[in-house]
């Protein structure tokens, strides 16, 4: 059977490289404008380039780094321990954190400042992917596993409250993908869904500046030189770029015409440098990267690393749409960055962190499969059947089809007079099976084979 490190692992280590290089390769296109013609950048062309670049060869670093450690062992730590930890950091930042445009989000120690919402979207996937794999049996009620969701949801309050919105909505959505993977029921996601949607409204309302998105949102031709000037220029610098763009470098509206154009509205800049086309081959290298990430976690038969690599690529994948949406204007605007691309070390180097972490369960998965026997077709279309949170083992051993019986028979040492197998089923072990009609079934079964054993040995 073909390693899953050459199926799965490749491919996210390549996309990865690939996206951060772009990323490196953008932000320097998008921002040499502005830090040549600005005194507070030194006109240094190359100011955030450097940084940019620092932060992706450290990522690359914790990369490796994370891929070889035992995640099974850390399991414990990386859990509750951590959760409140990062609980106590979101108070403390709002608090001591340093104020930039209105928002407390970051500590800055000297020239290097670290936003505490990034580390603590990754903190929460961790804490969720241990709470429900090990309190599977009860995810199908919210009340049961209510410590799991109270925790994520006060995490999102902090994250709301410095103010972050689009922050605290992918962690909210981050659980309700790992609640989905792990088997909560469609009710209770539907409940909890409607009264995030009114939750969502009610900060809306609260906050008149979101209200005012909203107003750009549904019309942001109506005033182009005020509210709606980030968006009209967005779509502008979209819409110029064609079909093949104007080139790389050639950008018009980084010329300090659209606002942000080096993190949130990066996206705008490059589809006008690389056209139609190198924005959906960009679309494409996250599809692919959800689609390896998704695979690995039904391939990997631990709940507990299934559902953090459903956790990492989901939040990837959500993100990378959400920026795109509000690039294009297809939803109202909010500052979420665009992973990979948007400068900003923190956000490059968490993720590059979660793409260590689906390299470690790749590699994980692919030492587990190598060591199981090579697979039929029955038996691979009924592991496929089972779900993240059914199984504790690494592979789903076939019961039905008489595979365990022959396995059991070959290793009994002894044999009858006749040179038949000893019975492979106990006197009594039909009677302890549940009053199901398969089972009941199965049971007649197994006596009538039992006794046809007995009278050919007798």
């Amino acid at each position: 059977m073909k390693p899953l490190r050459d199926s799965l692992g490749r491919p996210i280590f390549w996309v990865t490289v690939i996206l951060s290089i772009l990323g490196v390769l953008s932000v320097f296109s998008a921002s040499v404008v502005m830090t040549a013609s600005t005194s507070d950048f030194n006109r240094d062309p190359f100011f955030f380039l450097n940084r940019q670049l620092g932060a992706m060869v450290v990522g690359l670093v914790a990369l490796c780094a994370v891929r070889r450690i035992d995640l099974l062992r850390w399991r414990t730590f990386l859990s509750l321990p951590t959760m409140f930890l990062m609980l106590l950091v979101l108070a403390a930042v709002l608090v001591l954190g340093t104020e930039i445009n209105g928002a407390r989000r970051w500590f800055v120690l000297g020239p290097f400042q670290f936003q505490v919402a990034e580390l603590a979207k990754l903190a929460v996937v961790f804490y969720l992917a241990d709470y429900l794999a090990r309190h599977r049996t009860r995810v199908h009620s919210m009340l049961s596993i209510a410590p799991s969701w109270i925790l994520v949801l006060l995490a999102a309050l902090l994250i709301e409250r410095e103010p972050d919105l689009s922050t605290a909505l992918v962690v909210v959505a981050t659980m309700m993908a790992m609640l989905f993977a792990a088997g909560a029921s469609w009710r209770d996601l539907r409940i909890m869904s409607l009264l995030g949607v009114l939750l969502i409204v009610g900060m809306t309302i609260a906050k008149p500046y979101r209200i005012d998105r909203w107003k750009v949102f549904l019309d942001p031709f109506a005033d182009p030189l005020k509210d709606g000037y980030q968006l009209c220029n967005s779509l502008m610098a979209v819409a110029s770029g064609g079909i093949w763009g104007r080139g790389f470098g050639f950008s018009h509206q980084k010329f300090n015409y659209l606002p942000e154009q080096h993190t949130d509205f990066i996206f705008a800049i490059y589809s006008e440098e690389m056209g139609l086309v190198g924005a959906l081959g960009l679309f494409m290298l996250f599809c692919v990267l959800g689609y390896c990430g998704l695979r690995l976690a039904v391939n990997c038969r631990r709940p507990y690393l299934s559902l953090l690599a459903v956790g990492i690529t989901f939040q990837v994948v959500i993100q990378a749409l959400i920026n795109i949406a509000v690039v294009t204007s297809s939803i109202p605007s909010t500052g979420i960055p665009l992973p990979f691309l948007s400068y900003g070390g923190s956000s490059l180097l968490v993720t590059l962190l979660g793409m260590g972490i689906l390299l470690n369960i790749a590699d994980h998965t692919s030492r587990q499969s190598q060591s199981a026997p090579r697979e039929n077709k029955s038996r691979r279309r009924m592991r496929r059947g089972s779900t993240l949170a059914t199984s504790d083992e690494e592979q789903v051993r076939s019961v039905s089809t008489g595979e365990w019986e022959a396995s059991v028979a070959q290793a009994r040492p002894g044999r009858s007079r006749s040179g038949l197998p000893q019975p492979v089923v106990e006197p009594r072990l039909t009677d302890r099976l549940p009053f199901h009609p398969a089972a009941r079934a199965e049971r007649e079964r197994l006596r009538r084979n039992l006794k046809r054993v007995r009278t050919l040995d007798s």
